[in-house]
């Protein structure tokens, strides 16, 4: 898996697009197709023929879009039942649509197909080979789009694999497992990725939807399954909550090693690369009371840290749970990464919702409903740096944020900046990329 290259196809120009309210006109699709294109991704798909905003987006695209990294893609669907492809309306207008690649979207679920008027089983997968044979020896390569696999392969499997197997033998290059409704376990994606991979040998994509990272967290499990192709949008805009491929970049490239760019564009799988610093993983952590003698008392804390995958551990007390998670973080960070003495706690603000059990300063219930906010602040040498963390209680939100200034604070030494401006607070997003980010108890 480590250093494998991985195609992103970014479909924010269509799924991204449908909500309401986000129409966007034919400039602003050029204009985000050129950013799409800086960023790396492999294939940026259009929108589909014969809609007339998308028709004259193709038409424009031709003499004005340049792309150096990324390939334009058509989608369409696979031939209407009973139909020759040679002459039906919809492969006629991907094929006009001139785009070197195009998508055909596919129902992959028997169930679906039964109910379907017009057609059964096998003819749907006679539309399927047809369309995708018809537009290769038009000169097309063709990405198949598997509708509501993950369905398909719980309610018939040797059908479903039989769709994968069909648009293969006819010439499509990859076949995207998608996950229609979305929410799908990470550990169920993997599984049957790998299922499939194994049933029929094909090169597979994925494209996975749902809220709470799950679409990115399915992406992810995919991949490490044998996926070779991911689709989401930028920052997940979808009317399905598409997975957000950056962060699935970022996951790639840095819990994996994986070259998550196609055609060789490095510009994103950089920027991710330097930004992430070193790979600080909380295990787990706990944060109690010990008697300092007579009524008074104080907070000890023990944490269990990887750092690129090796184990570290420390324990630490102090007068309240997050100064004593800072000096337990220090006691086991400083030994494997020096430049982390540097970094100062010179305060944090906590804020709890009514009726939480958390604190500031005081460890709350892990699990416990509600969300804690805390805001840190370090002294880094020569400057501040400001960060958040946000979780179930303020000792999991200090972590966060204490880890989230390790992670800038080494990923600024990558570049040999031994200096950090003053600046506001920049919302953490955990300390690494690996899920579960905190596990442990306080």
């Amino acid at each position: 898996m480590a250093g494998q290259d991985i195609q992103l196809h970014d479909t924010t120009l269509r799924d991204g697009a449908r909500p309401a309210g986000r129409a966007l006109p034919v400039d602003d699709r050029l204009a985000v197709a050129r950013c799409l294109d800086g960023l790396g991704v492999g294939f940026i798909e259009g929108g589909r023929p014969g809609a007339a905003e998308d028709t004259e987006f193709f038409r424009r695209a031709a003499g004005e879009l340049r792309l150096a990294s990324a390939v334009l893609v058509a989608r369409g669907v696979v031939r209407a039942p009973g139909a020759s492809a040679a002459t039906d309306p919809r492969t006629r207008e991907l094929l006009a649509a001139g785009t070197p690649v195009v998508t055909l979207a596919a129902v992959s679920d028997s169930r679906r197909v039964e109910r379907a008027p017009g057609t059964n089983l096998a003819e749907n997968l006679a539309a399927v080979g047809g369309t995708v044979r018809h537009l290769v020896r038009a000169g097309r390569r063709v990405l198949l789009d598997a509708e509501h696999f993950f369905d398909g392969h719980r309610a018939n499997r040797e059908y479903a694999l039989e769709v994968v197997r069909t648009a293969a033998e006819a010439g499509a290059e990859t076949v995207v497992l998608c996950d229609g409704d979305g929410g799908r376990p990470a550990d169920e994606v993997g599984a049957v990725v790998s299922d499939t991979l194994y049933g029929t040998g094909v090169e597979l994509g994925v494209h996975c939807r749902g809220g709470a990272g799950r679409a990115v967290a399915g992406s992810v499990a995919a991949v490490a399954a044998g996926a070779r192709q991911v689709r989401g949008t930028v920052s997940g805009y979808g009317w399905r909550r598409d997975a957000d491929l950056l962060s699935v970049a970022a996951h790639l490239i840095v819990t994996r090693g994986a070259a998550a760019l196609s055609g060789g564009s490095a510009a994103l799988g950089a920027a991710v690369a330097e930004s992430a610093g070193r790979a600080v993983e909380v295990v787990s952590w706990q944060v109690g009371a010990e008697s300092a003698g007579g009524d008074r008392s104080r907070s000890s804390a023990s944490v269990l840290l990887r750092v690129d995958g090796v184990a570290t551990a420390a324990t630490a007390s102090g007068g309240g749970a997050v100064e004593a998670l800072d000096r337990a973080v220090h006691r086991a960070l400083d030994p494997v990464l020096p430049g982390v003495r540097q970094l100062r706690l010179t305060g944090h603000l906590a804020r709890v919702p009514a009726g939480h059990a958390g604190t500031a300063g005081t460890a709350g219930t892990a699990g416990t409903a509600g969300t804690a906010r805390v805001v840190a602040s370090f002294a880094d040498g020569d400057g501040r740096l400001d960060t958040v963390g946000v979780a179930a209680d303020t000792g999991a939100a200090f972590l966060q944020a204490l880890l989230e200034a390790v992670r800038r604070l080494t990923a600024r030494e990558r570049h040999g900046d031994g200096r950090t401006a003053d600046r506001g607070p920049s919302a953490a997003h955990g300390p690494t990329l690996t899920e579960p980010t905190l596990t442990g108890t306080d």
